[in-house]
This record gives structure tokens, C-alpha cells and sequence, in this order.
């Protein structure tokens, strides 16, 4: 949960940044900086990558796509709306994949949670606005971001059932990642990152909600099906719509909020349901 809390705060931190700042660029530089520092705490541990080169392969694509998609619907439809969208797709994209890799079932009430997240989900996005036809980049970019996000828990959760180190597994997941986005630091504007206040936001970006924040990730891995891992990840919404309303002075409709509301209130369910996985 705490982890999830720390992700929270990403998408107002970008918003903090200084005027001007690219959130393609800024995703790319996260990902190599966030990404380094996890290389280099995992140090020689890195070298079981040629045992798991494929999933660490798949892990990195989505990695990428879900950081760029992340940072670029936060700027088009708001940090709220994104994280709500990105978080509420990511657990129905992860059940997609498991069944898909015939993977048992999760308890029953990860269903009732699914379903309260799906109508949440109608409801957050057809809040009786403009919305679908004003940010349709912006959702459709957070719907790939909650995709990717499940892939790269799958391709991550692999790795590890299959031996490897959790924190080499999120060092080259990330890493790789960045390098994969890195094409975009030869074309995107990168003066932001001479101010004070932009290094400050990427630092914690990179440092506090990539590097440590992953760490722990990588730990819940071990022990937890990527399904669940998923699912409990859904105080970050939370955290995201307080500090946006807060700091950001960022309003949804009340249509929104109930939509929004029914997918936190998924998250006990999601806890229960956790719980019985680890049992059975």
C-alpha cells in the first residue's frame, strides 16, 4: 500500500515541474535515472539477465509505453482523471493475461471488484461531459498506460518465478526501458532540467517513486500473483485525486467522483481477495 502511495504522487509531482516541461522527456529521463540508481543497488546481480532476456524483453517495451502513455494523458485530461483510468484498466488487463497464460482463477471477489471497476470506470469517463470527444488522445493514452502496466507486472512476476532477483528484475525492466525511450531525449525540449525546481521533481521522481518505490515492487512479487499485486496497487487513484484537487485545483464532475469512488471502494475487496489467493 505504501508503494502505492508513492506512485500516487507522481503525476502532480510532473504537474509541479517548471512551465514548459515535456512529459515525454521527462518520462524518458525517469526511467534512465530511476533505472540506473536501481542498477546500481542491484550490482552484480544483474548478470541473470541472459537466463530471462525474454520477459525482461516483453517487461521493458511495456515499461516504456506505460511511462510515456503515464506522463502524457496526465498533461492532456488531468492527473485524476489519468491515474483513475490508467489504475482502473491495469487489474482487468492483468486477468486478461493470466487467463490468456492459463493461470488459476483469483478469487471470487477479485470478480465483484472487476465489475465495480468496469461501471466505475463507464462512469468516470462519460461524467456527462465533453470529455470523450476533448481528450481522446489524452484517455486512449491512459488506457495504454494501464495495459502496459499490466504486461510489465506479468513479464516482471515471470522473471522472478523463474529465479531471479526481484530488484535486478526491476533494475533491467526500467532501465531497459528508459533506453528504449531514450531516441526521444535527441528531439524533445530538455531546458527544464536546468532549473532548480525541475531537478527537485525529477529527483523524486526518479529516486523516491521509481527507485525505491520499485524495490519494494519487486519484493511483492515473490509472494503475490501479478493479478493481485494489481489490484492492491488501487490507493494510488486515491492519493492522485486528493493531491490534484488539493494542489492542482482539478475538479470532476459529480458523475466523475462516483465513478472514481466506486473504484477505490474495490480496493478492500481487492486486500480480501489477496488474502485467500496466499491461502489456497
Amino acid at each position: 500500500m505504501g508503494v502505492a502511495a508513492l506512485f500516487g504522487t507522481t503525476g502532480t509531482a510532473l504537474a509541479k515541474a517548471p512551465a514548459g516541461t515535456d512529459s515525454l522527456a521527462a518520462g524518458a529521463v525517469r526511467l534512465l535515472v530511476g533505472g540506473a540508481a536501481l542498477c546500481l543497488i542491484a550490482g552484480r546481480r544483474l548478470s541473470m539477465w541472459r537466463r530471462h532476456r525474454a520477459a525482461l524483453g516483453v517487461g521493458a517495451i511495456g515499461v516504456a509505453v506505460y511511462q510515456l502513455g503515464f506522463f502524457d494523458a496526465t498533461q492532456r485530461t488531468g492527473v485524476a482523471m489519468a491515474t483513475v483510468i490508467t489504475i482502473a484498466v491495469s487489474p482487468l488487463a492483468s486477468r486478461l493475461i493470466g487467463a490468456f497464460r492459463h493461470r488459476p482463477a483469483p478469487a471470487p471477489l477479485w470478480y465483484l471488484a472487476a465489475v465495480m471497476i468496469g461501471i466505475g470506470l463507464v462512469l468516470l469517463i462519460g461524467d456527462g461531459s465533453d470529455r470523450l470527444e476533448t481528450d481522446t488522445v489524452g484517455i486512449v493514452a491512459a488506457v495504454l498506460a494501464g495495459a502496459s502496466y499490466a504486461l510489465y507486472t506479468e513479464a516482471g512476476s515471470t522473471a522472478i518465478g523463474a529465479g531471479a532477483d526481484s530488484t535486478s528484475t526491476m533494475a533491467l525492466l526500467f532501465f531497459g526501458g528508459g533506453l528504449l525511450a531514450s531516441p526521444l531525449l535527441f528531439v524533445r525540449d530538455l531546458a527544464w532540467l536546468g532549473e532548480g525546481r525541475g531537478l527537485i521533481v525529477m529527483a523524486w521522481l526518479a529516486l523516491v517513486t521509481l527507485t525505491i518505490a520499485y524495490v519494494a515492487f519487486g519484493w511483492g512479487l515473490r509472494t503475490l500473483a501479478p493479478t493481485t499485486v494489481v489490484m492492491l496497487t488501487l490507493l494510488e487513484p486515491a492519493v492522485a485525486a486528493v493531491l490534484a484537487v488539493t494542489f492542482l485545483d482539478e475538479r470532476l464532475s459529480t458523475v466523475g467522483w462516483i465513478g472514481a469512488g466506486l473504484v477505490l471502494a474495490a480496493m478492500p475487496l481487492a486486500a480480501l481477495s489477496a488474502r485467500t489467493t496466499v491461502r489456497t
